[in-house]
């Protein structure tokens, strides 16, 4: 199941537009090296990923209002599809009655969260710098054979250049405040040493040194305190917010 409320900000449609890169990059190089016979070819059509039962809202159709602030249907379709995906990835039937209201609650839980935390960036006059944006929009751009891969990308998650541009301006925007207004604490040599002990009881096999798992160890657990430090902000700020769900 879906962590609760898997709270990462990120441009959402851009998460798309890159996996819609992927994907067409697979399917080249799928058909580059696919052998003639039937046999590979009906194989190839058992893959094919099932058809998605969420049940989407129209793209421009307004799914929330946040503090004045209309939220429309196309920034919570693209997050849904991300949790519908994460669950598929885990092996797990995104069309159940259950998941189903999972993935709806959690998207809106972070299209909202998500609004919330830039409203109060952009009071504190958090500002994206323009060079950053105009380096990661021509990062985005890399990542595609020619500008019509890149628009039939786009198509596909119903967002417009000018729109990703703008998403990418937020994620700067959102960095910022992270690094100014999120303060969490650090984590302690003894919480390493401890998750570390607790792996290595837990392993089938042996743990490599605690030396060597230290970094990685140290980073997840200060992810863990950043996150919660954003859930917490996050939830101050939905308490003082004016918030209509209209989905």
């Amino acid at each position: 199941m879906i962590k609760k409320m898997t709270f990462v900000f990120a441009p959402f449609a851009l998460a798309l537009v890159l996996g819609a890169c992927s994907d067409n990059e697979e399917t080249t190089a799928n058909e580059e090296t696919a052998a003639p016979e039937t046999e590979q070819a009906e194989g190839t059509e058992e893959a094919a990923p099932a058809e998605s039962a969420l049940e989407l809202p129209e793209e421009d159709a307004i799914v929330a209002v946040v503090n004045g602030e209309e939220i429309q249907g196309k920034v919570y379709n693209s997050v849904a599809r991300q949790f519908e995906s994460t669950l598929a990835s885990q092996g797990q039937d995104p069309s159940t009655e259950e998941n189903l209201q999972l993935i709806e609650d959690e998207a809106m839980s972070v299209v909202i969260g998500n609004a919330v935390l830039l409203q109060d960036a952009k009071e504190k006059g958090h500002e994206a710098d323009e060079a950053v944006v105009e380096e990661r929009m021509e990062e985005l751009k890399a990542n595609f054979e020619d500008e019509e891969a890149m628009n039939e990308a786009l198509a596909e998650t119903g967002f417009t250049l000018e729109e990703m541009e703008e998403q990418l301006r937020e994620q700067l925007v959102y960095e910022s405040y992270m690094e100014e207004e999120i303060d969490s604490p650090e984590v302690s040599d003894e919480e390493v040493q401890a998750a570390y002990d607790q792996f290595a009881e837990s392993s089938e096999e042996e743990a490599p040194a605690f030396e060597e798992m230290e970094p990685t160890i140290r980073q997840s657990l200060q992810e863990q305190k950043d996150q919660e430090a954003t859930f917490a902000r996050v939830e101050e700020l939905r308490e003082e917010a004016e918030i209509e769900v209209k989905l």
